[in-house]
């Protein structure tokens, strides 16, 4: 074969081989395409919550919801103490991450102002995804709004309770005047002989629980943080000062922990159930399924719940100021699918994500499910709930909230620890809080 010929048929042999790797792909191509489009993505979403009894309760309404509505739900679990850090950083960096983020009422102001966090009322007012009948908005015990507008609505529903021991006090105290002298009857500094070392006890540690259980003290002596009609501080009101001095009162003669700073839920319940204390208040409703449960004290099937104690009026009316507040859901404000966002949160909150809530532990904030003569017996604490939020109040929804705590935590730290007089810490959180919604009108 001359050398022409033979690259003649090298030429005609490198021809075909690009033809058929050239048909090759076109054919992959075309099988690759049909698959691509018949693949069917699963609608999804991704919830960030804390790690605790809510997310272990939320996770028991994935499946329904999926089956439901097709819509697949992560959840995104982040520690409690690191918490707070991440949902703020990731909302006001605009992260996409996630689609619904579980958050204290009181957070909802400052995310909303800063445009971290969707309005909900175009998802409430649309009929192509609400049944506003059936979702039943008034049933709520509280929404959250900003300059009007819902942003979040509640999963669970917090308040405080008085919890005491029933084989000691037949009679729960309606005043904290008689919260005064049973504590004296029940502490072991007025009475060695008391079978409880403390008449009183309930948490104070931070962030923020200091602030929320002597909020209930503030509020029933008649006192308050700062005023909503223009933010000036209150702290130096002579009832602010009551209710202070009170808590000075009781510490003083030992008739709570002295290391009272350090007390926190989870010391407190165990301070009840293992005959250590007589009374807990203000303490939180939550504690009371678990004492329920237990099934190791002696003393659980004695120490039962009443309404917060109040304040007698010159009529001899009782007034009560129990402190309420919600763990609520909002919408990412950068979600990539808040309408199917919406079909959860609304799946959660509403009536049936609510009774399956029930089921797991929880406490949702709907009037027809605490008042449910179903659950009369197995949880009596929901009429007390429904009682209570009939005079609780909220704090301050404002959208300096976390310094506005972390300056009132300071002063009680100085009057909890005996360290100032309420006069001195409060003067100066005062002028603090001055300043701080100064700056911030």
């Amino acid at each position: 074969m001359t050398r022409n010929k033979l690259n003649i048929w090298l030429f005609i042999a490198f021809g075909l081989m690009v033809v058929w790797a050239l048909g090759g792909i076109v054919l992959l191509d075309r099988n690759a395409v049909p698959a691509t489009s018949e693949a069917k993505t699963p609608d999804s979403i991704k919830v960030l919550i804390r790690t605790g009894t809510e997310a272990a309760a939320l996770r028991q309404l994935l499946e329904p919801f999926e089956r439901s509505t097709g819509i697949h739900a992560d959840l995104i679990e982040v520690g409690r103490d690191g918490y707070f850090t991440t949902v703020g950083t990731q909302l006001l960096a605009g992260s996409d991450t996630f689609d619904l983020v579980f958050v204290p009422n009181t957070s909802v102001a400052e995310l909303a102002s800063a445009g971290a966090i969707a309005p909900l009322d175009p998802f409430i007012d649309n009929p192509a995804l609400t049944d506003r009948k059936a979702f039943d908005l008034p049933d709520f015990l509280a929404v959250y709004r900003y300059n009007g507008t819902i942003y979040a609505l509640p999963t669970d529903i917090s308040t405080h309770f008085l919890y005491y021991r029933s084989d000691l006090i037949p009679n729960p105290p309606e005043t904290w005047d008689e919260v005064y002298e049973l504590a004296e009857k029940f502490s072991q500094s007025r009475d060695p002989a008391s079978p409880t070392k403390w008449g009183l006890a309930m948490p104070a540690v931070v962030p923020e629980e200091r602030t929320k259980i002597f909020a209930s003290l503030l509020w029933t002596f008649g006192g308050d943080f700062i005023s909503d009609s223009d933010g000036h501080a209150l702290l130096g009101k002579p009832e602010s000062l009551q209710a202070a001095q009170f808590m000075q009162k009781l510490l003083r003669n030992k008739l709570i922990p002295g290391d009272l700073l350090y007390w926190d839920f989870a010391k407190t319940r165990d301070a009840l159930l293992s005959g250590d204390v007589a009374m807990a208040a203000p303490f939180w409703n939550a504690a009371y399924p678990a004492i329920l449960s237990d099934k190791e004290s002696r003393y659980a099937g004695n120490i039962k719940i009443a309404l917060l104690p109040g304040m007698k009026d010159e009529q001899g009316h009782i007034r009560r100021a129990p402190f309420q507040h919600g763990w609520t859901f909002a919408v990412n404000a950068s979600s990539k699918h808040p309408e199917w966002a919406w079909k959860f949160l609304s799946y959660a909150t509403g009536k049936q994500g609510g009774a399956l809530y029930v089921k797991a532990g929880g406490v949702p904030a709907r009037r027809s499910i605490l008042s449910d003569p179903a659950y009369a017996a197995s949880r009596p604490d929901f009429r007390l709930i429904l009682k209570s939020m009939e005079v609780a109040r909220e704090e301050p929804s404002v959208t300096y909230y976390p310094s506005m705590v972390e300056i009132t935590e300071k002063a009680l730290a100085k009057i909890y620890t005996l360290e100032s007089s309420p006069e001195e810490a409060f003067r100066e959180a005062s002028n603090d809080l001055n300043r701080l919604t100064a700056a911030n009108p």
